[in-house]
Parts: C-alpha cells; sequence; structure tokens
C-alpha cells in the first residue's frame, strides 16, 4: 500500500497518528479495567498520555527534519540542473525547464504540506 500518495487520503503522518491513537484507546481501556485505585488509573492514563504525546511530537520532529532536508536536496539539484541546462540546445532546455517547474511545484506542494503538519 502507497501511503505517500494524497489521492488516497492517507499520508505517513495520518498513519502514524492513527498508529498512536489506537495504542492510546487501548491503554486507556486497559488501565479502565485494571483493579486498582481511581487516583492510581488517572495518574496511568495521564503519564500514558504524555508518552503518547511525545512520540507524536518527536515523530512530527523527524518528519519536519526530513523534509527540510528533501527541500534543501532538491534546491541543490535545480541549482546544477540550471547550471548544466546553459549548455544545453532550445528544445532541451525547454524539457529542462518543465522538469525544473515540475520539481518546483513538488516543492511548494511538500511545504504546504509540512505547514499543515504544524
Amino acid at each position: 500500500m502507497d501511503y505517500d500518495n494524497d489521492s488516497n487520503g492517507l499520508g505517513y503522518g495520518a498513519l502514524g497518528i492513527a498508529l498512536l491513537a489506537g495504542a492510546a484507546a487501548g491503554a486507556v481501556t486497559a488501565l479502565l479495567f485494571a483493579p486498582q485505585t481511581g487516583d492510581r488509573t488517572r495518574e496511568q492514563i495521564r503519564h500514558q498520555a504524555n508518552r503518547a504525546w511525545d512520540k507524536v511530537v518527536a515523530s512530527r520532529e523527524r518528519m519536519n527534519e526530513r523534509v527540510e532536508e528533501l527541500l534543501d536536496t532538491i534546491a541543490i539539484y535545480s541549482e546544477e540542473l540550471v547550471q548544466k541546462g546553459k549548455d544545453l540546445n532550445d528544445r532541451e532546455r525547454q524539457r529542462l525547464n518543465d522538469g525544473i517547474a515540475l520539481a518546483r511545484s513538488e516543492l511548494d506542494r511538500l511545504r504546504r504540506k509540512l505547514s499543515r503538519l504544524d
């Protein structure tokens, strides 16, 4: 299954959040049926919720770092392509410009996707 494809409406971030939410729901259910005091159960629920939130934040930070690295790489390759493109004939230059436009479009899409994660 391709989780990076926006056409199915499910990305890696959504999958990660769904998995964490399921794990948290399971932990809460287990705690609610555990034979212990309500105070202890509520403390464990708070602890599990804090751990789950910390994992979500860490995952988001790693994802942001990776996307930034990818964006930097795309920018570097785009600059190199432009430099090499100066030596190409007009037809090849047009194909290169089309590729750069596509890369910039993808870069903008990734930036918008990243901004939605914030």
